[in-house]
C-alpha cells in the first residue's frame, strides 16, 4: 500500500471483495490517521449497468453512484490516475447525487 493515497488515483482494492476504486476523498482527509478513504467503484465496460452518471475513462467506467469507504490497508496496486477533466465529471456527478 502507498503511504498516502491521493484523490484521482485508481487502485486495486482487496477486502470483502476485490474491486477497483477511484479515490474521491480529499488529499487532506486521505493524509490523516483515519483508516479509510472514500472511493467510487470502477468497472470494465462489460460490467456497466444502467447509470446516467457513469464517467468513461479509457477502458474503465467510473460509477459515482457506487461509493464505499474501504480500509487503506486493502489498497494493493495503483492502476491508473484520472485526469482533471475526468475528476471534474466525477465531482459533478457526486454533487448531483448529493443535491449539492
Amino acid at each position: 500500500m502507498a503511504s498516502v493515497l491521493r484523490r484521482g488515483e485508481i487502485w486495486r482494492i482487496e477486502g470483502a471483495r476485490e474491486r477497483l476504486g477511484l479515490v474521491v476523498s480529499s488529499d487532506v482527509y486521505n493524509g490523516t490517521d483515519v483508516p479509510i478513504v472514500i472511493v467510487a467503484e470502477v468497472v470494465d465496460e462489460e460490467e456497466l449497468r444502467d447509470s446516467p452518471l457513469a464517467v468513461t475513462m479509457g477502458e474503465f467506467i467510473i460509477m459515482p453512484d457506487r461509493v464505499s469507504s474501504p480500509m487503506k490497508k486493502w489498497f494493493t496496486d495503483l492502476v491508473d490516475v484520472a485526469d482533471t477533466d475526468t475528476m471534474r465529471k466525477v465531482g459533478r456527478a457526486l454533487k448531483i447525487i448529493q443535491d449539492l
